[in-house]
């Protein structure tokens, strides 16, 4: 059989074809590299007007263990001790059974602690405060008689236990209320508007009555 001498291809196909290959991994090229790059959340205001840092942005974590996920009672501005115009306006308030233990939300020094209240009754009743040393404060309320597990003066980091939950003071069931302040962390109190870095949903304002789980950090 006699077999057809070997041609080379015209350039101008050589030419088509590479145009054709070239366009092909182009189109696939920007297929893998087009997805939706992350936009900047818009500002939140709070209801005095305050803005919320983005939660990638916040110093603060949730105020319990990672991996733990809890329903919130009374969050920022919503009604009753959280109303706007009211110190607590920007509390959060976690529904913690009693003995749950609660961590720091952000590294300090233990600036205050009452433990000797009642742990069911009125009055202010056990919480501890710690100092972030930059003029802030953070503020964890409803501890059971002698259930802070931290002493004046001790520095803590982030995440690390402070005591347990309970219902002491003006608690009509077992949580922690939880607010950072500026200034003077002696009640009434000018609260800050915080957002959670590790809150999982990534809410820039914690919703009430809502369950979030605490990622890592």
């Amino acid at each position: 059989m006699r077999q057809r001498p070997f041609e080379i291809p015209d350039t101008q196909v050589i030419y088509r074809y590479l145009t054709c290959f070239t366009a092909v991994i182009v189109v696939l090229l920007a297929g893998c590299s087009g997805l939706p790059e992350a936009q900047p959340r818009e500002p939140v205001a709070g209801c005095d007007g305050q803005i919320y840092i983005d939660p990638t942005e916040s110093p603060y974590v949730l105020p319990f263990a990672v991996g733990e996920s809890f329903t919130t009672g009374l969050t920022n501005c919503s009604s009753s001790y959280h109303g706007a115009g009211k110190p607590d306006q920007y509390a959060f308030d976690f529904d913690m059974p009693v003995g749950t233990p609660f961590v720091a939300a952000r590294a300090g020094t233990v600036f205050k602690v009452v433990e000797d209240a009642p742990s069911s009754g009125g009055g202010v009743g056990n919480y501890v405060i710690i100092d972030h040393q930059d003029g802030t404060y953070g503020l964890y309320y409803h501890s059971p008689k002698d259930r802070i597990d931290v002493e004046e003066g001790d520095e803590v980091e982030q995440g690390d236990v402070l005591g347990i939950t309970g219902r002491s003071g003006l608690a009509g069931y077992p949580h922690l209320h939880f607010i950072v302040v500026e200034g003077d962390p002696e009640f009434p109190y000018d609260g800050l508007a915080i957002s959670f870095n590790n809150a999982i949903p990534t809410d820039v304002v914690l919703k009430s009555r809502t369950e979030y789980e605490a990622g890592p950090h």
